[in-house]
């Protein structure tokens, strides 16, 4: 087996105990920083490109920061403030995965979210949540 260039064990030893991870909330700061610097292509500004730049830096900050902790912690809260716009995005695309083999009805007292399986043909269905029945076809 090959070993691997030294550069790249360099670089392993340079990241040990470093956060160094691509979290969402990285993503969201350096995707932001890209659309500042490109937004400056068509609006000639200088501080939009300051900006962009600094919102990059400090995407890189966290990627190479010791305290790993604290970065977890703001990713957390990150996501917590961020939910309200992720989560039906990614109940939608979950119920895309499983549209072969579950159909998903919404419970008309409650409006909870029920997945059943295909090819059963017309079912009598009980709300887990509030014990709502109602007839479906499968």
């Amino acid at each position: 087996m090959k070993q691997p260039p030294k550069w790249l064990y360099k670089v392993a030893q340079f990241m040990r105990g470093r956060y160094g991870i691509m979290d969402s909330l990285n993503k969201f700061l350096i995707a932001c920083g890209l659309i500042l610097i490109l937004l400056t292509m068509f609006v000639h500004t200088i501080w939009l490109n300051l900006l962009g730049l600094l919102v990059l830096i400090v995407a890189y900050w966290r990627i190479f920061s010791r305290n790993i902790y604290k970065r977890a912690h703001e990713n957390t809260k990150f996501q917590q403030r961020t939910a309200w716009l992720t989560k039906p995005t990614r109940r939608r695309y979950h119920e895309w995965q499983q549209r072969k083999q579950y159909r998903f009805f919404t419970c008309k007292n409650c409006h909870q979210r029920i997945r059943v399986p295909r090819g059963k043909g017309k079912i009598k269905i009980t709300c887990p949540k509030c014990r709502n029945q109602f007839r479906a076809r499968t």
